[in-house]
């Protein structure tokens, strides 16, 4: 008789699913986080490199952040589908046709991130008013923009070439070739400001070398895994997949960029050092959902590519399977954030009052890292699987609910306050999160 009654009880079958899906999860996982580590690797390189060209290039690209929440969106939600696409084609023995909708989603996201420059450029009066950019930087910051919102369609190529491989189960060579893509992209940006003083332009320009190295190398690595190069051409299929799939995930990063709007506006009035230690602490966590976002990744891929007509019953092994592999390596970092927090938050800013800041709240969410991480591994793991709407209004709510809490926090809010509504809300959010998704699957 199955036991279904917890977290950790589950019927032989699924116990049994759940332990062979392990092993290959954990290898795809394991690649994937490379690649995911170094696009971080990437991200906080280009930070430092704006830094040492002063203070106007850095506010170019503090100013670019939630312009640049709409960009990821684009990639990341083309890219998710792209690699759930691949899947579904690998386990239908369609495995040569898995490139035939890359023509479709570069198609579509080539355009958005094409109306998303012409749309600054036209009307960058009122946005960048509503941004808060003083007249005298505002060319040097559409400038900046365009060339980057260009450069990301372009590099839209080699991004949907990767999450294909992963799609396929290649997630080795997907991550080879991006650390190459960040070395590369590293070498010309240091290479062009040197030859040209190109100053923060020389982190978009830079890239161009490397994409198009990149994209001639994933071209190649496509071709040897034996996929037949697609028509250029129009995919309904394709056009309903970016909508099924990627909408909702790029819905989610619009999700994720509202929320910390919200935060920061509760904490208005507590001043710039709670803000800004507060903004540390989400910084750091954010940080750290590499590990999770790798593991529900992996295991969506071996839950894909896995040959079983009972989707239902593998897809329950899935779940059971991003919970095993999850929670472990999220016990030992919340461990050492709390145990360490002081520590942690003076080594990311030498305001003693922010770190101070930042270190209470490691003390709150420390201990509930494990939680989180299980949380984002399954919503990760949900998306991943073809679930993206799911995943997304089950965000929506979280949210939505975690706003509501803040702003009906009486008196002036802290970010101790913020502090301990986000542990009460990795807590809450797990176990609702665990039980709401078996429901849907086997109601599915």
């Amino acid at each position: 008789m199955a036991l279904t009654t917890g977290i950790v009880t589950e019927s032989p079958d699924r116990r049994s699913g759940a332990h062979a899906l392990a092993a290959p999860a954990m290898r795809l996982a394991g690649s994937i986080l490379v690649g995911l580590a170094a696009g971080l690797v990437l991200q906080g390189w280009t930070v430092a490199f704006l830094g040492r060209l002063g203070g106007e290039a850095l506010y170019i690209r503090s100013v670019y952040t939630p312009i640049g929440y709409l960009t990821l969106a684009v990639t990341e939600g083309l890219v998710v589908a792209a690699q759930v696409a691949a899947g579904l084609a690998s386990r239908s023995g369609r495995h040569g046709d898995a490139l035939r909708p890359v023509p479709t989603f570069f198609a579509i996201g080539g355009g958005l991130l094409l109306l998303q420059t012409v749309v600054l450029v036209v009307a960058s009066g009122p946005v960048l008013t509503a941004l808060g950019v003083a007249p005298g930087e505002r060319q040097s910051v559409v400038v900046f923009v365009a060339a980057t919102s260009m450069s990301s369609a372009v590099g839209l190529a080699p991004y949907l070439g990767a999450g294909i491989l992963r799609g396929l189960g290649h997630a080795g060579a997907a991550a080879w070739l991006g650390l190459t893509f960040t070395a590369l992209s590293v070498g010309g940006t240091v290479v062009l400001h040197g030859a040209a003083g190109l100053g923060a332009l020389a982190v978009p320009v830079g890239s161009l070398p490397a994409t198009v190295i990149v994209g001639v190398l994933t071209a190649a690595v496509l071709r040897r895994k034996g996929l037949r190069w697609p028509a250029l051409r129009g995919d309904r299929q394709a056009v309903g997949a970016a909508w099924q799939l990627g909408a909702p995930v790029a819905a989610t990063f619009l999700l994720l960029s509202t929320a910390t709007f919200g935060y920061l506006r509760v904490l208005r009035a507590a001043g710039p050092t709670e803000v800004a230690g507060f903004s540390l602490g989400q910084m750091a966590t954010s940080l750290l959902m590499v590990i999770a976002m790798a593991i529900g990744s992996g295991t969506a891929i071996a839950v894909t590519l896995r040959p079983d007509e009972n989707r239902r019953g593998v897809n329950l092994a899935g779940l059971t399977a991003v919970v095993r592999l999850s929670l472990p390596p999220y016990l030992v970092v919340g461990a050492i954030v709390f145990l360490f927090r002081d520590s942690i938050a003076e080594a990311l800013t030498s305001e003693r009052a922010a770190a101070a800041v930042a270190a209470e709240y490691f003390a709150w969410t420390g201990p509930t890292l494990a939680l989180f991480g299980g949380t984002l591994a399954l919503l990760t793991y949900l998306e991943q699987i073809g679930r993206a709407g799911v995943a997304f209004a089950l965000n929506a709510v979280y949210f939505a609910l975690m706003l509501a809490a803040a702003f009906l926090i009486l008196g002036q809010v802290t970010s101790g306050d913020l502090a301990r509504l986000t542990a009460v809300g990795n807590v809450l959010g797990f176990v609702s999160l665990w039980f709401s998704v078996r429901f849907l699957i086997r109601r599915s």
